[in-house]
């Protein structure tokens, strides 16, 4: 299966944004929209994306987040990156994805994410990104889920990549096919769309033809904005346990 990659985020009572992303032999426009009333719905039915390899049931959420979740205090961050204190084998893999991350959101004025990574979070992701890949459905686990915010990890937003692998120099790809979603047309106003609080009208701004975070006027603009948002401050990286072509999720809190 071609490597491609898909983006799911829910906020809190607000709404929920659900975008993807992937390589160049790949585009997808999946995704919900949310109501006026901040509930969301699932504008793709549940059909078929339009990669005719893969079948997605992409859709938000909305994800009552009560708890908070620290990053693993024998992780360090300094000046120098942040490195992962994983021992599932992945931690190679967990670095280059939020380091990647945080290269991209500060050369453009972002505050570096945390890593969001305790032994229980890292358990989680990997599990849904493992299960999303086993099933052949982006966001599967977090759909089935939506309104247990342990069985999303307690995440508040979600990218996915698909087949791309799970070495650093393939999460790095796909992150790096993620962020050039700024570059359409259709994303061009998404910058302005960003805050430090995530309000309806932020929402609303990130769901117009100059950000186009479903992807309903072009190619979607969601995972760009997950990974640039001011409102999130940090990120857990999981990776799919099955053997080839390995699944990965990046969830935003």
């Amino acid at each position: 299966m071609s490597a491609r990659a898909i983006a799911l985020g829910s906020v809190l009572l607000l709404g929920a944004f659900v975008g993807c992303s992937g390589n160049a032999n790949f585009g997808d426009d999946d995704g919900s929209t949310p109501n006026d009333d901040g509930s969301t719905s699932n504008d793709d039915g549940g059909s078929s994306d339009n990669d005719a390899t893969s079948t997605s049931n992409d859709a938000g959420t909305t994800t009552k987040d009560s708890g908070t979740t620290t990053q693993d205090s024998s992780t360090p961050q300094d000046s120098g990156g942040i490195t992962a204190d994983s021992s599932d084998g992945f931690g190679a893999a967990r670095t280059a994805c939020i380091n990647e991350i945080n290269k991209l959101r500060t050369q453009y004025g972002h505050t570096a994410y945390q890593l969001w990574e305790t032994a229980a979070v890292d358990q989680c992701v990997d599990t849904q990104a493992t299960d999303d890949q086993a099933a052949n459905s982006a966001h599967k686990t977090w759909i089935a889920n939506e309104n247990n915010p342990n069985e999303v990890c307690e995440g508040n937003a979600q990218d996915e990549c698909l087949g791309y692998g799970d070495s650093p120099a393939d999460i790095v790809a796909c992150l790096d096919s993620m962020w050039n979603e700024r570059n359409q047309s259709n994303c061009t106003g998404c910058d302005a769309c960003n805050s430090t609080q995530l309000t309806q009208q932020v929402i609303n701004c990130q769901n117009t033809k100059t950000c186009d975070f479903y992807g309903n006027y072009g190619g979607e603009c969601g995972h760009y904005v997950n990974m640039s948002a001011n409102y999130f401050s940090m990120a857990a990286c999981g990776f799919s346990t099955a053997n080839s072509q390995q699944w990965a999720v990046q969830n935003f809190k």
